[in-house]
């Protein structure tokens, strides 16, 4: 099958204005879309590095700015109602990791929030009150539930200082007061938003965040992020197909191959749907005669908390980790306290163990696939 006659893969895009603009696959989430902002609500999603958690946030962002104008053939199409558009403010915190001290962060933050809310009114006046303090007075000025916020990679920052405590407290300190603002201005807000790699939310870091709705291991969002084995056959039929025909396999014995060394991720409760790393399956699908490549761990494998993490923590081998690990199902789905993460807890987040099955109150978390526990042989060893 010629691949030029197929849609582009969506390699490396996380804007879904330009994904739908420029007619490159989409797999349609759309109805777990609704379901989320069809809510005045905040939720909160982890996941790990590579798995569209910006594509996600950009869904929502076009969604509440411009209704469906980019949603045509997708199945929000016929359940949202909403004719209202807000004022949608986007803070990715990822540009705010490169500081050495305090003052380099307060730089940097105050010019990420400057920037995000100028288009809505907010002018900081240089010699008036504190950011925070003028930022709380314009969410006083915004009309009942007006504003979407939608914050990607909150946990940037802090991880990019956890091995240096005295500024990582110093920068959740000053975190913390804008998440109070956030908090004493509920009213503004219609819908709040927030991507991040660990699960430090709602612990002792930031508890003005207490009424965040967490969906990261809800079994009704399992799907969200990820491929599912059905949508690779229904949306990447011509690519499989194609990869197929290349490499001399019939493509029910590549889904395998595919299968074995991509999928495997479960990120719900009741550990029943397992999703394919995205990152992974595009490459693979833009050049398969590559054969099945480590595209996760080149790209993704080492998250900035990992490797601070690992500063000041033994890995134990490898083989340690695959032989089916265990913890409270609570522990799992619960938020993480910086001082106590535990190995466990950060592979689990990071994607490097995923849960495999559910007793009661256990969870059984286990590598999610071949590309993974390669990769697990890999970072063990550039840590002796």
């Amino acid at each position: 099958m010629d691949t030029e006659l197929l849609k582009s893969l969506p390699l490396g895009t996380s804007s879904f204005e330009a994904l739908r603009n420029f007619n490159e696959i989409y797999v349609d989430k759309t109805r777990y879309i609704h379901c989320l902002a069809s809510r005045r609500g905040k939720f909160f999603l982890a996941r790990p590095r590579r798995f569209g958690k910006s594509l996600l946030i950009s869904t929502f962002e076009s969604l509440f700015k411009y209704g469906l104008r980019d949603f045509h053939g997708l199945e929000i199409e016929k359940l949202w109602k909403e004719d209202k558009n807000y004022q949608v403010v986007r803070l990715d915190f990822s540009e705010v990791k490169s500081f050495r001290n305090i003052k380099e962060f307060d730089l940097q933050f105050h010019d990420l929030i400057v920037e995000a809310f100028a288009p809505y009114g907010f002018r900081f006046e240089l010699y008036g009150t504190s950011l925070i303090s003028q930022l709380s007075t314009w969410f006083k000025k915004q009309p009942l539930s007006s504003v979407v916020l939608l914050i990607d990679e909150y946990d940037a920052p802090l991880t990019a200082c956890l091995d240096r405590k005295e500024l990582f407290e110093d920068v959740r300190i000053e975190l913390s007061r804008f998440y109070a603002t956030l908090k004493s201005n509920d009213a503004a807000l219609h819908f709040l938003f927030i991507t991040g790699i660990t699960k430090f939310i709602r612990t002792s870091i930031f508890p003005e965040l207490n009424n965040l709705s967490d969906i990261s291991f809800a079994a009704e969002f399992g799907s969200l992020l990820g491929y599912a084995r059905q949508e690779v056959k229904k949306y990447f039929l011509g690519y499989l197909t194609s990869a197929s025909e290349k490499l001399g396999l019939d493509r029910e014995r590549l889904l395998k191959e595919l299968t074995d060394h991509y999928d495997g991720f479960c990120f719900e409760e009741t550990a029943k749907q397992k999703v394919f790393a995205p990152w992974s399956l595009l490459h693979f699908f833009s050049s398969p005669e590559r054969g099945l490549k480590q595209y996760w761990f080149e790209s993704a494998g080492k998250p900035n908390v990992l490797v601070k993490f690992l500063h000041s923590h033994t890995l134990k081998e490898p083989e340690e980790y695959g032989s089916g690990k265990s913890l409270a199902l609570k522990v799992l789905g619960g938020s993480s306290d910086v001082e106590n993460l535990s190995d466990i807890e950060l592979l689990v987040q990071a994607g490097y163990l995923t849960i495999k099955k559910i007793q009661g109150t256990t969870a059984y978390v286990d590598y999610p696939n071949l590309e993974v526990r390669t990769a697990m042989d890999q970072l063990y060893l550039e840590k002796c």
